[in-house]
């Protein structure tokens, strides 16, 4: 239960701060706001202030922004459909960015208080390979077979890159660290779980200051970013299956998870999150809002107005097929927490 009221308001608090994007934007832009909304359903409280009124609703599941003109024809000049193509642009780009930006903070914050992973040797799990070889803690790896380390997100990359043409799966790779100022030349043998190699062994977490921490933080949402792009090509490729998909029953269960190992796995997992709401709301499927900001692009390209009822039709299409995929994933979702 704890897990859940937290997933609720996490889920919340993201949706809104997605929805404020395009609400701070628009107001800033002169597009007409009639409604900025807590929570979805039926209306518990709701107090109008000039154009705008601002509610809250009974189901703590997110809530909207909405914009006079953005689903229906409008003839009010200050509309959604009757503003500029740049404006618009804008007010949609905000709210996938805001999660964004939300989600890199929060990285620096964790990176600030906890520090950030390094080539450094923190700790070795038991039987470590590296361990094993003759690495010890502290050491810096700098370069694995013929890759020179710099993050120790390399190492993995590094390791794959060596053994991916390789038969033999027991041949040693040469790794190279660096020990009180000397260059030291190991050999090691991997082992390998699930196709992956790896040397069982941590990083070791160093803290940044503020400016390092605030780069570093954006730095993760790249990284987390590219490896979205990752699970889609392996989705495409085959090498995983829709199983490895997760919907808002699965994200619960790992909050819950995530809960019990600290606030900052929590928080991370939370900035997570955000990244993955910006990023899939950028995609160019109708009903999410990177369709409107190709829209929006092709509109300030060519002069031309899209045609609103084909775009219309599109959306409830995109709307639909959004749902049914939720569905399939929670039932498999719910499938899988009682097995």
């Amino acid at each position: 239960m704890k897990s859940v009221i937290i997933a609720i308001f996490m889920f919340l608090f993201l949706i809104l701060i997605h929805e404020f994007g395009h609400f701070i934007i628009a107001k800033k832009s002169g597009i007409k706001v009639n409604e900025f909304a807590v929570g979805m359903g039926p209306r518990i409280y709701s107090k109008k202030k000039g154009e705008t009124t601002y509610s809250l609703n009974l189901l703590p599941i997110g809530g909207y922004c909405a914009m006079e003109g953005e689903e229906d024809d409008s003839n009010d000049p200050r509309s959604f459909n009757n503003s500029p193509a740049f404006a618009r642009f804008l007010t949609i780009l905000a709210g996938p960015l805001t999660n964004l930006i939300f989600a890199g903070l929060i990285f620096a914050f964790i990176i600030a208080n906890v520090g950030t992973s390094t080539n450094k040797v923190g700790g070795f799990m038991e039987n470590s390979t590296a361990y094993l070889a003759g690495i010890r803690e502290n050491d810096r790896i700098i370069k694995i077979g013929n890759k020179d380390i710099k993050h120790f997100d390399q190492i993995s990359l590094a390791l794959n890159d060596f053994y991916k043409d390789k038969k033999n799966k027991n041949e040693e790779i040469p790794i190279r660290v660096r020990r009180k100022g000397k260059e030291i030349n190991y050999k090691v043998k991997v082992k390998f779980e699930n196709g992956k190699a790896f040397l069982g062994l941590f990083s070791k977490l160093e803290k940044k200051g503020f400016v390092k921490s605030l780069g570093l933080g954006f730095y993760e949402v790249w990284k987390n970013i590219l490896g979205i792009f990752g699970v889609f090509g392996a989705l495409f490729s085959g090498a995983i299956g829709f199983s490895a998909l997760s919907g808002p029953v699965g994200v619960v269960k790992e909050l819950g998870n995530q809960a019990n190992q600290g606030i900052f796995n929590l928080l991370y997992f939370f900035a997570y999150i955000s990244v993955n709401l910006g990023f899939f709301n950028l995609l160019p499927i109708p009903a999410l809002d990177g369709s409107k900001i190709l829209t929006s692009i092709y509109e300030m390209i060519t002069k031309k107005p899209v045609n609103r009822k084909i775009e219309q039709k599109a959306t409830v299409v995109g709307f639909v097929l959004l749902l049914g995929l939720i569905f399939v994933v929670t039932i498999k979702d719910i499938v899988n927490l009682i097995l």
